[in-house]
């Protein structure tokens, strides 16, 4: 394991009161999740918020604002544009 993974892990038990297994998946899961590129972001967001029985028109506009605020800054997309992302 990286020797960063392994004091951010080591931060976690300690400030959290967490079991080590468990703090590694945490920072695991926050690593994967800010190597998703914006297409990724997209079909997974959609996925999520389809289980959740939103319709498409609300989760385009729901993954528009959440594209604006994440690392990756993606340009402003439409909801075509969006749709066209996760159905090709």
């Amino acid at each position: 394991m990286d020797t960063t993974i392994q004091k951010l892990v080591m931060r976690l038990t300690r400030l959290f009161d967490l079991e080590p297994d468990t703090a590694h998946k945490i920072v695991e899961e926050v690593i994967d999740g800010l190597d998703l590129t914006v297409d990724d972001y997209i079909e997974v967001r959609h996925e999520e918020l389809q289980r959740l029985g939103w319709r498409n028109d609300r989760i385009y506009a729901q993954i528009n604002a959440e594209l604006e605020a994440l690392r990756f800054r993606a340009p402003p997309l439409t909801q075509r544009q969006i749709r066209r992302r996760i159905y090709g």
